[in-house]
């Protein structure tokens, strides 16, 4: 896992060159994604939460603050996961709930 992290976050620093450091961009957000699964996978769970949140900041900025979102979905479900394991139960249910909220407006009820 240490060599794909390596990568991950070789791959992130290209991404930033390329679409700039500051500017939002899902490909950007993708890449934070899977570094904080791959840290969450090795127990770095501080570093995971910090790159989770980085990522749903700008996937809220990339797809719209107030616009439902399949990836936005996904990182609040991945951020409640990470919560739940760290015992913090009452953020991570309400991540949970904003989670399952928006996937009904992008999905459907059924």
């Amino acid at each position: 896992l240490d060599g794909a992290e390596k990568l991950h976050r070789e791959s992130l620093e290209m991404q930033r060159k390329v679409y700039g450091e500051d500017t939002p961009h899902a490909e950007v957000a993708a890449t934070l994604h899977q570094l904080g699964r791959l840290l969450q996978a090795q127990g770095d769970l501080d570093g995971a939460e910090k790159l989770y949140r980085e990522c749903l900041e700008m996937k809220r900025k990339v797809y719209g603050e107030d616009t439902p979102h399949a990836e936005v979905a996904a990182t609040l479900h991945q951020l409640g996961r990470l919560l739940q394991a760290q015992g913090d139960l009452d953020g991570a249910e309400k991540l949970y709930r904003e989670c399952l909220d928006m996937k009904r407006k992008v999905y459907g009820e059924d």
